[in-house]
């Protein structure tokens, strides 16, 4: 890894210490398991399937807190896994998604840091498995200048340094980012602002010849109702590269709306011009962190993003069920091979049996064409499992699984026809709130 790439995970390893020695906080959500789960293709081949045992060492945390000088929202999901049998080289799985600012003086002036790691696809035509994944890092930092010019009115002032570091694919980059916004409060819980911003980025490899300049123009609307939050963002943005200059529309949209006391609808809908690091963070955004999550695509090129995700949950005494189904649509400018559409669902049920015992039901489905490729497949995923509470704070997670795959891979078509089954068992440790 290199220098610059530690730094960011350095970040999410000290905000993990910073919730751990406030573990009685309301704001923390912890959880610490061991295990293990054994697989009977972990491969994922057609043909000659080769099973596995791998141990496990999991972290869970949520941590939100919006009080005196500092602001913080972390959700990480973390697993790292040690192949016994040596099928692979250990790794650590799942995503982490921080964010901190720090006001040195209140509603004036701060300083933000924002980092988020995933495990990214080296190439995504071919079948996820841990031999095609990297660490990707994207980390940024920066102040931001409030500036008020009336009771109503404020000029915003932020610059941002970023750095995108990824283990196997030369598309490593740093940038600087500039951004100037006019903004007038319409109402205690609605603001309208015009913005403008500017980015420099340049990639670690002078070979590649990626390195470009992007602005952006957009008009930003946000509103928080008793019931329901919206942000719009409208406008578009201007990508120059090596003489060329590329454009195109802005826009995006998120709607949470509370349906009742128990569920909540949420949608996020957009196109714009951007890249792998700022799409990999949009989607921990709006999709969180999973062990077995969407993984990113990286590339050294801009690419116009299309993307559409409704999410429902309900929250009731005893069950809880979550669905959710997303589209997008991929455009890239240097590597057309890369084009995709995809579309997924995942859906998931948890009932409490009783006071220590509850079942939980979920699967997913994904499929993705790359045109330019001739690359097409499908992925289902199924399972069911356990949560049994020894004690207030120890429990013991039974899940079993299966995996599907169906489809092409850049060997050739029909090569993607796999099945893999999985049992886990983990012991959990949740340490008690007060």
């Amino acid at each position: 890894m290199n220098r610059i790439g530690k730094r960011g995970l350095s970040l999410a390893i000290a905000t993990v210490w910073m919730c751990a020695v406030n573990v009685n906080a309301q704001e923390v959500d912890l959880g610490l398991t061991i295990g293990a789960f054994h697989s009977d293709n972990i491969r994922r081949e057609s043909v000659g399937e080769e099973s596995q045992t791998v141990g496990e060492l999991g972290l869970r945390l949520g941590w939100t807190r919006d009080s005196g000088r500092l602001d913080a929202d972390v959700d990480a999901n973390l697993a790292y896994r040690e192949y016994f049998d040596d099928a692979y080289d250990s790794d650590l799985q799942g995503g982490f998604n921080g964010r901190l600012t720090y006001w040195f003086l209140p509603e004036r002036l701060s300083w933000e840091f924002q980092d988020n790691y995933a495990r990214a696809l080296i190439d995504p035509r071919n079948v996820d498995t841990p031999g095609n994944q990297q660490n990707a890092n994207y980390f940024t930092t920066g102040p931001d200048l409030r500036l008020q010019i009336g009771e109503r009115t404020a000029v915003l002032v932020g610059g941002r340094w970023s750095d995108a570091y990824y283990e196997d694919t030369d598309a490593g980059n740093q940038r600087l980012t500039g951004t100037l916004g006019i903004e007038r409060s319409l109402s205690e819980r609605s603001t309208l602002s015009v913005n403008a911003t500017a980015d420099r980025v340049e990639f670690d490899d002078d070979g590649l010849g990626s390195d470009f300049d992007r602005q952006s123009g957009y008009i930003e609307y946000a509103n928080q109702g008793a019931r329901t939050r919206l942000s719009l963002r409208a406008g578009g943005t201007v990508l120059h590269d090596f003489g060329d200059t590329t454009d195109g529309p802005l826009f995006n949209l998120t709607i949470e709306r509370q349906l009742s006391a128990r569920s909540t609808l949420t949608v996020n809908a957009g196109t714009e011009l951007t890249d792998s690091a700022e799409a990999m963070r949009r989607d921990q955004v709006i999709d969180g962190v999973d062990i077995e999550g969407g993984r990113p695509i990286v590339s050294s090129g801009q690419f116009q993003s299309d993307y559409v995700s409704v999410g429902w949950a309900l929250e009731g005494a005893r069950t809880t069920l979550d669905l959710a189904a997303d589209l997008r649509s991929e455009d890239y400018e240097r590597d057309a091979t890369l084009n995709r559409d995809a579309i997924g669902a995942t859906a998931s049920f948890v009932r409490q049996l009783s006071a220590r015992l509850s079942w939980r039901l979920f699967g997913g489905w994904t499929t993705q064409d790359f045109d330019r490729s001739n690359v097409k497949f499908d992925e289902w995923n199924a399972g069911t499992g356990f949560d049994w509470l020894l004690t207030e704070t120890v429990g013991v997670t039974l899940v079993a699984e299966r995996f599907e795959g169906s489809g092409d891979t850049l060997a050739g078509a029909n090569q993607r026809d796999y099945t893999e089954n999985r049992v886990t068992v983990h012991l959990t440790y949740t340490p008690r709130r007060r």
